[in-house]
């Protein structure tokens, strides 16, 4: 397999950094640097280098490639974070990050060290980010934008950053399943690889087993059903390609080709990047010498409804042009504000318990990526009432949508995100709304029931009642019953004026004496 930590051309150009860092100063005479300029382009143990606290400028360079065009230093993150990058110098686009899962204080300082491996550590020596289970003796940035730390007896690297990509991919690095996935910057999509396709994901917070697919690429010439079959690995090509291959007989053997649009016009000298942005769509783009701004070449989802969240959360995105409406809306056009906040987790509380909600239903809705669903058996020739009465128990649903036509029904496991119009009656959708802390009462979340469903407890009840009323007036008539003969029995048996008795006596021969 052609991996890139195997690749002879990166170690033949980490060679040539080792004789010339053997004995030499830490800097070398750049390609493209102005005079005798010298950067430094190699570090080795015991570099110690200190950020600025509230530096004014955005990148503070430390380790430069021997062209010039890539440097590794401190990157500010938005308006206050700190990071550590490998920047494309002449667009300042940041082609490798290290994204800890704690960004550093731009305003405060931080520090990045290189003893047998590169440390990069906050103000108060906290630990932002490490190269793990790694023993060198020099850092080099190649020209390919590989950072590599290497040792002196070793023509291999001991840790690259190809194999720890964050949300791109440059020509010739290698992407297989087992490297880390590509996650875009604001860290809400992800590119994933499995042994016969390529997909993209949706992240979301909370501790989720499986993160939602919304985007699929099967190797066309790749065989799922073959068990022995070795897995596929993508490589971005100079000429304008995404390439899959096996990972077998030397990685050459290509099963696929997603080709950008300049494929065909064989550019020369163009630095090419594969991205996957912060809207979740996997982008190609070119730079060129006297370029002004990146070129797009290729995008993975073609429509901007095709995307999980053009519209925001309970967002509802009209093909064509692309408006934006919101669930509950009716109607009404709006793209900003968002229609509800962003959610994460579920709405389970204490077991089996949920938590409580508000409900939207809509009708000529549909999931842009329904294909990509699970649909399980119990899901399929079922009704609208059903389709919901499904989701509405059930705690890890956040919705349903219910296909009239076909009698599927999608159910929704994760945060409601932008749905799709479709002029089709037949598509129902049901979609849940946590209820804050601030407006939650003490209703019950049956309350989200369906008309249907509402109708058909309505009439139980009132038959309930009903039998309740029944058995009161058969309870009472009985009561009423059992008074009326108990009273006639204490009136033979209560008895009259003493005066009577006298007159029954002097009736009666047996009372004579």
């Amino acid at each position: 397999m052609r991996q890139a930590k195997c690749d002879p051309a990166i170690a033949a150009a980490i060679v040539v950094l080792l004789l010339l860092c053997v004995g030499s100063p830490a800097v070398l005479p750049v390609d493209g640097a102005k005079g005798e300029e010298e950067l430094t382009t190699q570090l080795i143990n015991g570099f110690t280098a200190t950020h600025v606290a509230g530096s004014a400028a955005s990148f503070e360079p430390l380790l430069y490639a021997t062209s010039a065009v890539f440097a590794l230093g401190f990157l500010r993150v938005g308006p206050a974070s700190l990071d550590l990058a490998v920047v494309h110098l002449p667009s300042s686009f940041p082609v490798w990050r290290a994204t800890p899962a704690n960004l550093g204080d731009w305003s405060r300082p931080a520090t990045l060290a290189f003893d047998t491996s590169l440390v990069l550590t906050a103000h108060d020596g906290a630990v932002l980010w490490r190269t793990l289970n790694t023993a060198g003796d020099v850092v080099a940035l190649l020209n390919s934008s590989n950072l590599v730390v290497q040792r002196y007896a070793r023509p291999l690297p001991a840790w690259q950053s190809f194999d720890h990509p964050s949300d791109t991919l440059v020509v010739d690095q290698n992407f297989t399943a087992s490297s880390s996935p590509l996650i875009s910057a604001n860290r809400r999509f992800a590119l994933r690889l499995g042994k016969t396709y390529m997909a993209l994901h949706m992240e979301f917070d909370g501790g989720r087993a499986t993160a939602p697919m919304y985007w699929k690429h099967t190797a066309r010439e790749a065989q799922p059903e073959n068990a022995t079959a070795p897995p596929i690995y993508g490589r971005l090509d100079g000429l304008g390609f995404f390439g899959l291959y096996l990972e077998s007989g030397g990685g050459s053997q290509r099963v696929d080709v997603l080709s950008f649009d300049t494929f065909a016009l064989n550019l020369a000298g163009v630095f090419r990047r594969m991205t996957l942005d912060d809207d979740g769509n996997l982008r190609a783009y070119y730079w060129t010498s006297d370029a002004k701004a990146w070129t797009s070449d290729y995008k993975a989802i073609a429509e901007r409804c095709e995307l999980p969240t053009s519209c925001g959360a309970y967002g509802l995105c009209v093909p064509g042009n692309a408006q934006c409406q919101c669930l509950d809306s009716n109607g009404t056009s709006t793209s900003s504000p968002p229609c509800h906040a962003e959610e994460t987790g579920d709405l389970c509380s204490n077991g089996s318990r949920q938590l409580e909600f508000d409900v939207v239903r809509r009708t000529r809705v549909s999931v842009a990526y329904k294909e990509e669903l699970p649909l399980q058996p119990l899901q399929t020739n079922t009704t609208a009432d059903g389709c919901e009465l499904a989701c509405a128990g059930n705690c890890t649903c956040w919705s349903a949508v219910y296909n009239g036509a076909s009698g599927y029904c999608y159910l929704i496991d994760f945060p409601v995100e932008t749905l799709v119009y479709q002029a089709d009656d037949r598509m129902v959708g049901y979609f849940k709304v946590r209820k804050s802390a601030a407006t939650a009462s003490s209703a019950s979340a049956r309350r989200g029931m369906s008309p249907g469903v509402t109708a058909a407890i309505v009439v139980l009840s009132l038959v309930l009642v009903a039998l309740a009323a029944a058995g009161a007036y058969w309870g009472y008539r009985m009561w009423e019953k059992r008074k009326r003969k108990r009273a006639g029995m204490e009136q033979e048996l209560v008895p009259g004026p003493y005066k009577d008795l006298k007159s029954m006596a002097s009736s009666n021969s047996s009372f004579k004496t």
